[in-house]
């Protein structure tokens, strides 16, 4: 049954009352008013018949999706494929030259090739001499990779460019196929067909449009798309607040047999709303956020009750995008806590938790009226060569170090690759790897030629350079801003109220109101009311470039304000998107005044500060890191400060409206700059143990905190807990102070 709906025809699920006339002896089900159907027929009436015949569904070789609610669809039993769509599970894709492993895949003599049989679903190759069969294809050569030590060397920028040239798209679809040796049962079928979700509210937000993008490897083949339990050929499906209030569950399926499970959708509609009646929090436009350094998502949902009661708007978790993880140490340390800033993929399974996780974190502490905002790493996904390619190498001279491959934070790891230190080529394409990221999906050409960020005063450096080794995405391109518009959609989706934007000052202004404008387009034409961005944008020496001149090229002040004027965003839009002030506190004013102090957000301790030797920011005798200095009382006085009378500040009811404050933990007197969150721990190494510096589990939550727990190897800091300083934060927010310990969920012994 259809419905036409926003011009668009939907699948509903509306049926009249009583059977149709159910003809193949179909016998209708009073109960549903549907027919049931004999095997081998399908359809409402049961008039279809499932390719190959009744008798003979599928030709004998596969299942049809028969029933009243099927489509007659095949899915074949292997080794059979549907390479000829008028006769669906006939192709014995396991000795057909034509079709040797998959549909249109040849397994013929050609170049190099000396015979070519097909056999088990694999070209079983005899070589010429001076060729070599790698992974069923001749390369010539004496050996499967580049001789010696050497490792590939392309892709790298000349002069001015930073386009990855198209040519590079031909090593796209590196991913093992399940009869290599290092595939993963979680890489299902990404080595062929990859996608995502597109969601779109309407004005609303009470009704939004899903769009399943799907790319074969194949372009012929045609796809089937599922919506929860409906079937159909249109990508397109509209849900409204009414028709759906649980996560939506996608699939895509090739004709060719191929699957993709995308992740669930969550839409904003089944988010809890926020219920504050007292304090000046402004429906989310001012407050006091708590960064949890290092948190697991179940602790921070123990927590959260507490945060409410304490009067925090809200809470700010590190990246929850699935990361690279590891079981060999890097530097020493088993995945250290800057691997959280080198994605993997979008999909919400990061270290500290799944999406499930996350989803009840959300939903506990909006319960609690505490919001919740993410840490967005958009700039970039993982370093060169911390990637799932299993033969890695650098070298020169007498010696040659190899590794093989990364994992991930998540329970089912995706598959990435990177263009560096590798040397072997891929047995399918015969290509050597690039920059691919299935799960996105990224491919070669969405990233930058790879260019070492050498000046940080050049706009085109400051851009496209690869940060630290960092594979750098190209956002000038149009699908690439789609995509992280996509992933910001899905956060605000699942119940996030904003985020932070990391390392923003390495996208550049142009592109970062493309992004945000196509965001803004996804949430129905305005950003949320009670959402806000802040993004990091170091300033250092390029304060001038940056921010002071606004016909420097490349400037996050009046130039970007202008900019997002012309873009068509409301006064109050751009009000919501923020400037991290980095010269806070010894230099609130780095930034020439060049925007308005409601879109500075403030802070005194913050993540990058937590490693010794950081020249990120420059506090002077303004600010105090924690877990460097381990003076309690000079930290305890700069936060209180933070609200009391803030540097810049002449207005304190009113300037700085959002200000932040680190939750972290100590780092081991090994120097590891691990996690305590067990998984820096050593005896999780496999590979290269010795020389590990181990960090221990401790527990992050402790209901029994007064915050400022003392300077010892792990121990969380839990500064958020300190009296004083919600106290001073209390007062900022026209809450009241004359409450005690028990009101604000604290020990009745913290002072």
């Amino acid at each position: 049954i259809y419905s036409l709906l926003n011009q668009e025809i939907t699948t509903i699920h509306v049926y009249p009352p009583g059977c149709p006339t159910c003809v193949n002896s179909g016998v209708c089900d009073n109960s549903t008013g549907l027919c049931t159907c004999k095997a081998g027929y399908y359809g409402l009436t049961c008039s279809g018949v499932c390719p190959g015949g009744a008798n003979n569904p599928c030709n004998g070789h596969g299942h049809c999706n028969d029933g009243s609610t099927g489509d007659g669809s095949c899915q074949c039993y292997f080794p059979y494929a549907t390479c000829d769509s008028q006769s669906p599970c006939t192709t014995d894709v396991s000795s057909d030259p034509k079709n040797c492993g998959g549909c249109a895949k040849l397994c013929q003599v050609s170049q190099g090739v000396v015979s070519a049989t097909c056999f088990n679903a694999t070209c079983d190759l005899v070589c010429e001499s001076g060729w070599i069969n790698c992974f069923s294809q001749c390369i010539q050569g004496t050996s499967c990779g580049l001789p010696g030590c050497e490792t590939f060397q392309l892709n790298q920028c000349t002069g001015n460019d930073i386009v990855t040239p198209d040519q590079f798209e031909a090593s796209r679809w590196w991913t093992p196929e399940p009869t290599d040796t290092d595939y993963l049962p979680s890489y299902g079928d990404y080595y062929r067909l990859v996608g995502n979700a597109h969601v779109e509210y309407d004005s609303t937000r009470k009704q939004a449009t899903v769009v399943l993008n799907a790319i074969h490897k194949d372009s012929s083949v045609t796809f089937t798309y599922i919506f929860g339990n409906i079937k159909q050929s249109s990508p397109k499906m509209v849900f409204t607040s009414s028709t759906i209030t649980t996560p939506l569950k996608t699939t895509v399926y090739g004709s060719d047999g191929s699957v993709l499970n995308l992740p669930d959708i969550d839409f904003v509609w089944n988010v809890p709303s926020i219920n504050l009646t007292q304090g000046d929090y402004r429906n989310g436009q001012k407050g006091a956020i708590v960064e949890m350094f290092g948190w697991p998502h179940k602790e921070i949902e123990t927590e959260c009750e507490t945060l409410g009661k304490m009067g925090w708007l809200g809470v700010k978790l590190f990246p929850p995008q699935e990361q690279v993880m590891s079981y060999q140490p890097f530097d020493n340390i088993l995945n250290p806590w800057y691997f959280m800033y080198q994605p993997v993929s979008y999909h919400l399974e990061g270290r500290m938790g799944t999406r499930e996780d996350l989803r009840q974190l959300i939903q506990t502490c909006r319960k609690y009226n505490v919001r919740v905002y993410a840490d967005a790493v958009v700039n970039h996904m993982v370093g060169g060569g911390n990637d799932a390619n299993t033969k890695h190498r650098t070298g020169g001279g007498s010696y040659c170090t190899t590794w093989g491959n990364k994992t991930t934070s998540n329970i089912s790891p995706s598959p990435f690759y990177t263009q560096d230190f590798a040397y072997t080529y891929n047995g399918h394409t015969g290509q050597p790897p690039s920059q691919e990221f299935p799960a996105v999906p990224y491919g070669p050409v969405d990233f930058h030629c790879e260019r070492v960020l050498n000046s940080w005063n050049d706009p085109l450096d400051l851009n496209a350079g690869w940060l630290t080794g960092l594979t750098d995405l190209n956002t000038e391109r149009d699908n690439v801003q789609e995509r992280i518009a996509d992933y910001f959609t899905d956060l605000i989706g699942i119940g996030f109220s904003g985020f932070r934007v990391d390392a923003a000052k390495h996208i550049k202004p142009d592109d970062l109101v493309a992004i945000f404008t196509k965001f803004r387009r996804n949430m129905g034409g305005a950003l949320p009311d009670d959402f806000i961005t802040w993004w990091e944008i170091l300033l250092g020496g390029e304060a001038q470039m940056l921010m002071c001149d606004e016909n420097s090229g490349y400037n996050y002040g009046a130039y970007l304000h202008d900019a997002l004027v012309t873009a068509g965003f409301s006064s109050s839009d751009i009000d919501k998107i923020k400037i991290w002030n980095s010269g806070y506190p010894k230099e609130p004013d780095a930034d020439c005044n060049s925007i308005t102090s409601w879109r500075n957000v403030i802070q005194n301790d913050d993540a990058d500060q937590q490693t010794q030797g950081s020249t990120s920011r420059d506090m002077g005798d303004q600010g105090s890191v924690l877990v460097i200095a381990k003076d309690v009382q000079a930290h305890r006085q700069f936060e209180i400060k933070l609200f009391t009378n803030p540097n810049g500040a002449s207005d304190n009811d009113n300037d700085y409206p959002i200000r932040a404050v680190l939750s972290s933990y100590y780092f081991p007197a090994n120097g590891a700059r691990g996690i305590p969150d067990g998984k820096s721990d050593c005896s999780l190494c496999t590979v290269t143990c010795s020389g590990c510096e181990t960090v221990t589990y401790v527990k992050a939550q402790d209901s029994n905190s007064c915050g400022y727990d003392m300077p010892q190897d792990n121990q969380y800091t839990r500064v958020h807990r300190d009296r004083s300083i919600i106290m001073a934060m209390r007062s900022w927010m026209h809450l009241s102070t004359s409450v005690s310990n028990t009101d604000i969920g604290l020990p009745s012994n913290c002072t």
